[in-house]
Order: structure tokens, then sequence, then C-alpha cells
């Protein structure tokens, strides 16, 4: 994250509470998807009063604040990583939820397509797509 986070809090004029900051450690010292039950169990050995509530409530606000990805899984529930870099769509592995981050985009141009036939001018989308990786399949 090239910004400064606090700045990005503060820009939108919301407090960098120690709970947001824990969930966002908890994330950049994973590097990985991570369901909500982990970053909960992980947050509470930075700080041990955090509820799941919390957790749930700060990850919506670094999702919102396009800190921190959301990936649907398969069976109704989410893991969480912080952003990447660039625009990227993840592919969720059907067997083991692994998640793949794929670069290039489909979609710009259906996008642009889209804007001129509507009149709507799209601001962003979103693309997840769902298949077995090399693992499982062999």
């Amino acid at each position: 994250m090239s910004k400064d986070i606090r700045s990005i809090f503060h820009e939108q004029g919301l407090k960098f509470t120690p709970q947001r900051k824990a969930v966002l450690k908890v994330l950049q010292d994973t590097h990985a998807y991570l369901s909500i039950n982990k970053i909960h169990a992980n947050v509470k050995e930075i700080l041990p009063g955090t509820g799941l509530a919390t957790v749930y409530r700060s990850l919506e606000t670094l999702v919102d604040l396009e800190l921190v990805v959301k990936v649907h899984l398969e069976d109704g529930c989410h893991s969480y990583t912080l952003a990447p870099e660039g625009h990227r769509h993840p592919i969720v592995c059907t067997d083991c939820s692994k998640v793949i981050e794929y670069t290039d985009c489909p979609i710009e141009d259906l996008s642009k397509k889209v804007s001129k036939d509507t009149g709507i001018p799209i601001q962003n989308h979103f693309l997840q797509l769902f298949g077995k990786c090399k693992e499982c399949r062999a």
C-alpha cells in the first residue's frame, strides 16, 4: 500500500483504531486469503478482548476503503486479503478454496461497450471465477 494508511482514514473522517490496525497487521503478516475466523483468532493474539463483530466491522471498513479485498467462496463464506497492487481478478478453487490472482482483465472492453450502450459510465467492476486448481485436478 503506497499511500499512508492513517491519511486514508483521515480523509474519510474515520479513526484508525487499534482493532483496524490489528486486522491490517494480521493480513500484512500472512500475505494470504484468510477466513473471518482465522483473522479473528490472530487479532485476539494482538488484542485479546476483540470480538468477532468488531473484526467484521473492521474488515467491511477496510474493504470500503479498498485496503482489503473480499473473495466469495462457494460455501457462502468469505476470505480476505490485502488489496493487491494493480487490477486483478480472483479465481477460487472449488475444492480447496485456494485463490489465484489473474492479472489480465477481460472486462475492460465490455465495460466500455456497456457504458456506450447504456450511457452509464462504468466506474468499477468485480469478476470472480471458480474452478479446480492444478493440485486438486491431479
